[in-house]
């Protein structure tokens, strides 16, 4: 037990600790690891290795903010992309992404592929962790199977070209979608399929 006289200064010094460590975990709620990485490349491509490129969005924050209409969040300054080789060819990318539903995380892996004179489209869409009240209708093919060849320009927006997984799981909709735009906007804008 601390004396009477050093108790208040060590509550405020907790107190203080605590709230400086608050806008850090509010500026981590973006970051997304993949969790699976050999089981995700053997169902979106059959198969392959993957390698790791993190590229600084910099100079292209305000296009990509522009392209995706809302801003970036605090932690988005540097993505991960995976581009996945097999059998000596780059078969397509993986990314992913952390938005807040309404219970939480809901993390999103999107595989990416660039068609000959065509720009990068949407492969497969996936979610890997999620607390979501309708997860189940947000993990259908019926929902998910509709980002599929989607592409940057593309208004991938629940109510115009997606439609929301339940009633119940518009929030959550909106947040597969809006991951889904961002990481292929910022796919295109940082040029990833040349790296």
């Amino acid at each position: 037990m601390l004396p009477k006289g050093y108790r208040r200064s060590y509550v405020a010094l907790l107190l203080a600790t605590v709230l400086a460590l608050v806008p850090l975990s509010t500026a981590l709620a973006s970051l997304c690891v993949w969790r699976n990485p050999d089981a995700d490349i053997k169902e979106f491509f059959g198969g392959g290795k993957y390698r790791t490129v993190l590229e600084r969005v910099g100079s292209k924050k305000t296009k990509i903010e522009k392209r995706i209409g809302q801003k970036l969040d605090s932690d988005e300054l540097q993505l991960k992309f995976w581009p996945v080789i097999k059998d000596g060819q780059r078969v397509g990318t993986v990314a992913s992404h952390l938005g807040k539903g309404d219970y939480g995380a809901i993390e999103v892996v999107v595989a990416i592929v660039d068609p000959p004179d065509a720009p990068a489209k949407i492969k497969a869409v996936k979610i890997q962790r999620d607390r979501e009240r309708y997860r189940s209708a947000l993990r259908s093919a019926t929902f998910l199977d509709q980002f599929k060849g989607k592409q940057a320009n593309s208004k991938l927006q629940v109510g115009e070209d997606i439609k929301e997984a339940h009633p119940g799981a518009v929030k959550g909709s909106k947040v597969v979608a809006l991951s889904v735009k961002k990481l292929l906007v910022a796919y295109e804008e940082l040029n990833i399929g040349t790296k």
